[in-house]
C-alpha cells in the first residue's frame, strides 16, 4: 500500500475511533511498525493527531468533520468544473503580466489554456511548477520552504518571508472552503501564504467550484470582501451566491 493509501486508511481510522494502537494498524495494512511510526509522525506534524504511546489520539481542536484530501485525491473531481474555471483565470491573464498561482488543483491546470508570449510566474506550489517548468514561454519562480508532502505545497518562515518583499499584479488563490464571509484553508501555513499573496497582490482572484460553497474548514484565512473577484463553474447553484454579489464580482 502506498503511503498516501495508508494516510488516508489512518485518517479516516481516527475520525471514527479517535484513538488507535500502532500494532493495530501494523496487521490492518501489512506494514512494519516503523511504516506506521512514520506516517503517524506525518500526520502530527499536520495537526491532524498526537501521538501518545503505543499509538495515537485524534487532535479534535484541529479537525473539523471532513478530512482533508491529498494532491492524488482531489485532482479528479470536479474535473470539468476544474478546467472550466481555469479556462476563465486563463482569459484575465496577459503578457507580461506578474501573477501569483496558489497551491490546488484548479490552478495548475490554467497551463493548458494560457494565450500569452511572457509571463512571471510565482507559485508554492510543485505540482503548479511541473506544469510549467519545461515551456520557455514564462518566467517561473518556485518559493521554497518547508515541503508539506499531502498538497505540494511549499510553507513556513522562508516561504512567508519571501512572499512579504514580492509585488503581484494577479493573486489565483483556491480555497479548501467558503462561507458568507470568509474563506478557508485546511492547514494554517498553506492559508498564511494564501493571505500574503492576496495582500500584495493588485488584482485578488479566489478560484473554487460548487463543491466548496457553503462549506467551512479549519484555518479561516481571508474575508471574501477583501478580495475582488471570485471565479466559479456556470452552472453553480449555490443559495450563497446571491449574497455573496454584494461582497465580490462573480465570474461564472
Amino acid at each position: 500500500m502506498i503511503k498516501e493509501e495508508r494516510l488516508k486508511f489512518i485518517k479516516e481510522y481516527l475520525q471514527d475511533h479517535k484513538i488507535l494502537q500502532v500494532q493495530f494498524i501494523v496487521e490492518q495494512l501489512g506494514v512494519t511498525d516503523m511504516t506506521v511510526r512514520r506516517d503517524l509522525k506525518i500526520l502530527e506534524n499536520e495537526g491532524f493527531l498526537q501521538r501518545i504511546h503505543g499509538g495515537a489520539k485524534l487532535n479534535e481542536v484541529n479537525n473539523l468533520s471532513k478530512i482533508e484530501l491529498s494532491h492524488r485525491e482531489k485532482k479528479n473531481r470536479n474535473l470539468s468544473q476544474k478546467h472550466e474555471i481555469a479556462k476563465k483565470m486563463a482569459a484575465k491573464i496577459e503578457d507580461n503580466d506578474i501573477i501569483f498561482l496558489g497551491t490546488s488543483t484548479t490552478t495548475e491546470l490554467v497551463y493548458d489554456y494560457l494565450d500569452v508570449d511572457n509571463l512571471k510566474i510565482i507559485t508554492n506550489s510543485i505540482f503548479v511548477f511541473d506544469k510549467f517548468k519545461n515551456d520557455d514561454h514564462y518566467d517561473l519562480i518556485l518559493i521554497g520552504g518547508n515541503y508539506r508532502s499531502l498538497t505540494g505545497a511549499f510553507i513556513g518562515t522562508i516561504a512567508s518571508d519571501f512572499m512579504k518583499n514580492i509585488y503581484i499584479q494577479k493573486a489565483f488563490i483556491g480555497v479548501n472552503a467558503l462561507d458568507e464571509n470568509y474563506l478557508y484553508n485546511a492547514n494554517e501555513d498553506e492559508g498564511d501564504i494564501q493571505r500574503i499573496a492576496l495582500d500584495n497582490a493588485k488584482e485578488k482572484y479566489i478560484v473554487a467550484d460548487d463543491s466548496k460553497f457553503g462549506t467551512q474548514d479549519f484555518y479561516r484565512f481571508y474575508e471574501i470582501g477583501d478580495a475582488d473577484q471570485m471565479i466559479t463553474n456556470k452552472d453553480n447553484q449555490s443559495e450563497l451566491l446571491e449574497s455573496l454579489k454584494n461582497k465580490i464580482s462573480i465570474i461564472k
